[in-house]
């Protein structure tokens, strides 16, 4: 006597529910299960993630050995899902991309899903960049990483001010931006990652409140002004002789973590390090035959 199958007696929510805790391609496997199944997996509402183009060659009933370099099956996945009452988890494409992608279409899906995480990491050839949209806006997102797009000031400024909910914001290799301002006492931003700015030549603001982590590799910053922030817990400085005297006595006095790679640093720097008296754990990454000891000496003491 067969065995009673007792997951496809399960209400078409809960189902949709399994399946949005597996990954989008094992989702879209199941469509061959039963023609109860045949749909279920397009109300996905996990994450996709798009960062392997030989993993994406096949999905499942869009899998037809057709070249993965074509990038078509993420357009085909994206316009596969219904868009439900719930929002997306998390939309991540990691991809090198061709210059006639349609990644305007990818952002537009991630608005109508109401995608609460987005990571953007887009690399064309060396003179092509894709432009993020200025009036981009969102109040479901609650963290967003884009990586290699071009992005400039008023754009930072928009994003910031039209995606109210937002709380981790990493930028990396961003093109264009030579100034950052992240200031508003309405601002949910909590994480705040910079990294690898190569056009940052301006400077850099960062007074939200509600901020408890800041990270920074910094290339050729002349002028940092860090305003009061109240509950701030790390700090990672990285790649910059001008990182430890640009911020405040005050600053450093609140941090609990500190992060601190040492390249290029003027030695006199190590004798005017402020006290760190609510200091839990440091970590200093430096160049022994550089410096010796007197790195570490001198951030005990501190």
């Amino acid at each position: 006597m067969a065995s009673e199958d007792g997951i496809s007696k399960l209400p078409d929510d809960i189902l949709i529910c399994i399946l949005s805790r597996l990954t989008i391609k094992e989702a879209a496997k199941t469509s061959i299960l039963a023609s109860r199944w045949r749909y279920l997996w397009t109300f996905f509402s996990g994450c996709l993630d798009f960062n392997d183009l030989v993993y994406m060659k096949s999905f499942g009933p869009l899998g037809d050995g057709r070249d993965p370099r074509s990038l078509r099956c993420i357009d085909q996945v994206l316009g596969s899902l219904k868009v439900k009452d719930q929002s997306l988890e998390e939309l991540r494409i990691c991809l090198d991309i061709d210059p006639n992608c349609d990644v305007d279409s990818w952002l537009k899906f991630a608005i109508q899903k109401r995608v609460q995480r987005l990571d953007l990491q887009l690399w064309l050839c060396k003179s092509e960049w894709y432009n993020f949209p200025s009036h981009f806006v969102s109040r479901s997102l609650t963290s967003l990483r884009l990586a290699s797009v071009y992005l400039n000031k008023e754009g930072l400024e928009n994003l910031l001010c039209h995606c109210p909910f937002l709380e981790v914001l990493t930028l990396e290799k961003i093109r264009i931006l030579t100034s950052i301002r992240v200031s508003g006492l309405s601002l949910k931003l909590n994480y705040l990652q910079l990294d690898s700015l190569v056009k940052l030549k301006d400077h850099l603001e960062v007074d939200v409140s509600n901020l408890i982590s800041f990270e920074e590799t910094r290339f050729g910053l002349s002028t940092t002004c860090f305003e009061p922030v109240p509950i701030l817990a790390d700090e990672m400085l990285r790649e910059g002789c001008f990182s430890l005297s640009f911020v405040p006595d005050d600053v450093f006095g609140r941090l609990r973590t500190l992060k601190l790679e040492i390249r290029n640093m003027p030695e006199a720097v190590f004798y005017s390090i402020p006290e760190l008296p609510n200091l839990k754990h440091l970590d200093i990454s430096f160049h022994i035959y550089t410096y010796g000891f007197f790195p570490c000496v001198a951030f005990l003491k501190a």
